[in-house]
């Protein structure tokens, strides 16, 4: 059962172009790091926004890559990117486990959070680390 997890980062004046460079740069990483289903990205330049939809196996596999990502230094370069850095620019929502039922995905939603505050809070606690 698949874990969703769902990411709003909100480009700060003058470096939406920078902020797509950057994920240009990193996310092929990312689709192959461990756990990683799939990873789709979104755009909405009128809100200067880039989403990232990712389908991982597992919470922890997302925990994982959190951790490595801290550890390769990329959340200190993606906060110089977002307005407010990463306390205010990046919000993540987490959505329970997809179901398959004869072939068709269901999402039950197991548990729902809005995490953007707590889950910066935990991002920069792995930055500080």
């Amino acid at each position: 059962m698949a874990a969703l997890v769902v990411k709003n980062f909100k480009a700060a004046e003058g470096k939406f172009d920078a902020l797509g460079d950057f994920f240009k740069a990193v996310l092929g990483d990312t689709r192959a790091f461990a756990g990683c289903i799939k990873l789709d990205v979104y755009v909405d330049e009128s809100a200067a926004t880039y989403t990232l939809v990712e389908e991982l196996d597992t919470f922890r596999d997302h925990d994982n890559y959190v951790s490595w990502r801290t550890d390769q230094g990329a959340l200190d370069e993606t906060g110089d990117l977002l307005v407010g850095g990463i306390e205010n620019g990046l919000s993540v929502y987490e959505w329970g486990t997809k179901l398959i039922f004869n072939g068709i995905g269901l999402n039950r939603i197991k548990w729902f959070s809005v995490i953007s505050l707590m889950a910066t809070r935990n991002l920069v606690r792995y930055a500080k680390s």
